[in-house]
Order: structure tokens, then sequence, then C-alpha cells
């Protein structure tokens, strides 16, 4: 599924699928019904809900995300997500939100491979969907901080998203003390479990190749996080 580039900048190739439901349209808030009837419906397949068969949550970076982008319902599967997509999620001819019934009249697919990893140039992205860095004990942290520490610490959290995000590519970072990150971030309110959270919308700069729609920080499985890149 991963197969390494021959090339100085230190890449390799991963394969995504893309899902689009392209007769829906969606709100963002509408993301975890969506999920949520879906992982009822295919409740043998761990990595849609990410829960194991002992009740546990999988921790590991989610294999299959769902979101909302231009209004539609989006699926995106990378590794053995992939494999569930066409499998299962082609199939689908309806979906019920809620009671509400949808009924699935047309659908884009795009599988291809993108490079992903640590490049000699600054590449620029922008958070299509808000980005949760903070978890309970960051959160606190980040409270105390000024103003421009806020910048600092935000920054040291995305590198080490990215550190987990290679994981799952099962991605070394060649030179992690040459990795930068740099934000221009504005903090949000976004309601999550029935508590406000608070996430980042904005862009960032980096010396890292990220392949469009692939979340980065907690809950991508949920869409936040999503990230595309700011054509220059």
């Amino acid at each position: 599924m991963i197969d390494k580039m021959e090339s100085s900048i230190n890449t390799i190739n991963i394969d995504r699928l893309i899902l689009n439901f392209q007769n829906l349209r969606m709100k963002t808030f509408d993301i975890p019904k969506f999920r949520g009837y879906l992982a009822s419906e295919y409740k043998n397949y761990t990595l849609i809900h990410n829960h194991l068969e002992n009740g546990r949550l999988r921790y590991a970076y989610p294999l299959i995300q769902f979101k909302v982008i231009d209004s539609q319902p989006t699926i995106v599967g990378i590794g053995e997500g992939i494999e569930i997509l066409k499998n299962v999620f082609l199939d689908i001819g309806e979906l019920d939100i809620n009671g509400r019934r949808y009924v699935i009249n047309e659908k884009s697919v795009q599988l291809n491979q993108v490079e992903f990893g640590q490049t000699e140039n600054p590449v620029t992205y922008r958070f299509l969907l808000p980005w949760m860095g903070l978890n309970q004990e960051n959160y606190r942290k980040y409270k105390k901080l000024k103003w421009n520490e806020r910048r600092f610490f935000l920054e040291n959290i995305l590198r080490g998203n990215m550190k987990s995000l290679s994981k799952a590519f099962g991605y070394f970072i060649p030179d992690f003390d040459n990795y930068y990150v740099q934000t221009d971030l504005k903090s949000t309110i976004r309601n999550f479990k029935n508590s406000r959270m608070i996430c980042f919308n904005g862009k960032f700069t980096t010396n890292f190749l990220i392949p469009d729609y692939l979340g980065i920080g907690k809950q991508t499985a949920r869409g936040f996080g999503t990230v595309v890149k700011v054509e220059v």
C-alpha cells in the first residue's frame, strides 16, 4: 500500500480514496449522525466506529474519516480503510439521519496516490474544518500563556500531531529537528458532545506534504482538522 520514492525530499506515496455523495447536502454538525448511522449499520467493521471488541477505543489514527466538504457528505479512506469503502460503502443506497431519509442517486469516487512526508520547500495549508488541538491537560497550559506564547505552543502541538499522523503510514520523519510549523490561526468555539471546545481555524506553513482532506489532531474521524493546500 505504501511505496518509497527515490527522491531527495524523503516522501512516500500513499493511497487515498475519497467517496463523495454528490446529490446530498449536509451541515458540519450532521457529521456525527452521518458517521453514527453507518457505524450502526456496519458494526463488524472496527475502523468505521473505532471501538474494539472489548469496548475500548481504538486510539490509532482513523483510517476512515467522515466529513462535510462543500456541503456534501464525504468519506475519506486510507490504508485498510480503502478496502472497507470499496466493499461496503459503494453499495450504500440511502442514509437515515435522525429519521430523515436521504436517497443516494449519485456518488463520486477518487482513488489515487498522493505524496506524504518531509520536503525541502514550504507548503501552506488551511483548515477546511476546525482543528481540535487541545486536550484537557494542554488546554490548562494554553490558558495560562500570554498571547505571543500561545502561537509557539500551538505550533509545537501541530508538530506532534504530524508525528502521530506519520506513524499511521509507518513513516519516520527523517529530519525532525528541522521540521517546522508556522501558524496563522484564530480560535473558535465548537460544541462537541454537549461541551464547548476551543478549536482553531486558519492557515499554517510547514516543510511537510500532507494529502488534501486528511485530518490532523483530535477527532479526525469526525472531520475535525481537515486540511487542504493553499494554491499559490
